[in-house]
């Protein structure tokens, strides 16, 4: 049985400690959070202890789930790892791509498992989209497009949109893009006020030819987390929200060339056009029953933990999100100080 605490009580710490309360494998041990009002409430709802000092709970637990703001992801993490306590940290790692890299260093000298909470990884309509993901993992050149927007909800305010929406889509084409990273474009702007961004829009392009575009804001009309991946053959429309995945892939025929304009000889191309796409490319669109991501995260932290192997969602990944966020976060700035 595992001894979990949770550190940050808003509304991601609170939902983190009702699962951590119901899962099988883990002993719920107590809260802490500087704010005695949250802490208690959430306390009292499970039963267990609240801490206002994080040293204290630390002291009592095998692992932690860290919750609290981005701007003290570093401080908490770094805190929890030196005491020789696993943790889960919700994303982003950290809030720049140092404080990310000594978390990481931190985790690999002790010897800890350190998980980042990127859930979209055990969203099953990431999972559906398996074949062409590992056509890219296999170094296919691609077109990776996604959006992901929001309306203003007031949290996550220490950060942008780029660490707090954006980071999402860039943890997921790292995932499956191998290649190194040639060169970064990004515009945004702020919107709400303050010195964070609220819709931001990125190019990367990597050396094998694969071009990744991201469009984030926090301050859309509607809710949205799509992507379109594009190979030569084979291609990809997801929504995450609707867990629903699309596979479209070219026949043998058109594989092997057989309608390239060499190839037609005396065929009319306007009747071949009338049922081309729907003779040549199959489409096959599946949709999946709910699942609890966060469920599934922390099934998966517990059995990294238990069983010695690197999670899902390990640190040194998580980082490579940061560090590209950091790269699109420089830019849009240099934009707006011109």
């Amino acid at each position: 049985m595992l001894n979990l605490g949770i550190i940050g009580t808003g509304r991601l710490g609170s939902f983190h400690a009702d699962k951590a309360a119901k899962h099988s494998g883990i002993q719920l041990v107590g809260v802490a959070d500087p704010c005695e009002m949250r802490r208690k409430e959430l306390a009292a709802k499970h039963g267990i202890a609240d801490y206002a000092q994080v040293a204290e709970l630390l002291r009592q637990v095998d692992a932690v789930v860290i919750a609290a703001p981005t701007q003290f992801h570093h401080a908490l993490g770094k805190e929890a790892l030196e005491t020789g306590v696993h943790v889960l940290m919700e994303k982003p790692l950290a809030i720049s791509e140092q404080e990310a890299k000594e978390l990481v260093q931190l985790a690999e000298d002790r010897k800890l498992v350190l998980q980042v909470g990127h859930v979209e990884q055990f969203n099953p309509a990431w999972e559906l989209a398996l074949p062409v993901l590992e056509a890219i993992r296999s170094g296919s050149r691609a077109i990776i497009s996604a959006e992901r927007t929001s309306g203003y909800t007031f949290r996550s305010t220490d950060i942008g949109v780029v660490h707090d929406l954006m980071v999402h889509d860039l943890d997921l084409a790292l995932s499956v893009v191998l290649s190194p990273i040639r060169s970064i474009e990004a515009t945004g702007f702020h919107v709400i006020g303050g010195n964070h961004e609220d819709i931001a829009h990125a190019w990367i392009r990597f050396e094998n030819g694969t071009i990744v575009e991201i469009r984030s804001s926090r301050v859309g009309s509607e809710a949205k987390r799509k992507m379109r991946i594009q190979t030569d053959h084979l291609s990809a429309e997801i929504d995450f929200a609707s867990r629903e995945t699309t596979i479209i892939q070219a026949s043998d025929a058109v594989v092997q060339g057989k309608f390239s304009p060499a190839f037609l000889g005396d065929a009319d191309p306007t009747e071949l056009a009338k049922t081309f796409m729907s003779e040549q490319f199959s489409s096959t669109k599946t949709v999946r029953e709910a699942t609890d991501a966060l469920v599934l995260e922390m099934d998966d932290f517990v059995q990294a933990i238990q069983n010695g192997h690197s999670p899902q969602v390990p640190g040194s990944r998580a980082l490579k999100a940061v560090a590209v966020a950091d790269a699109i976060v420089k830019i849009i700035t240099l934009r707006n100080d011109d």
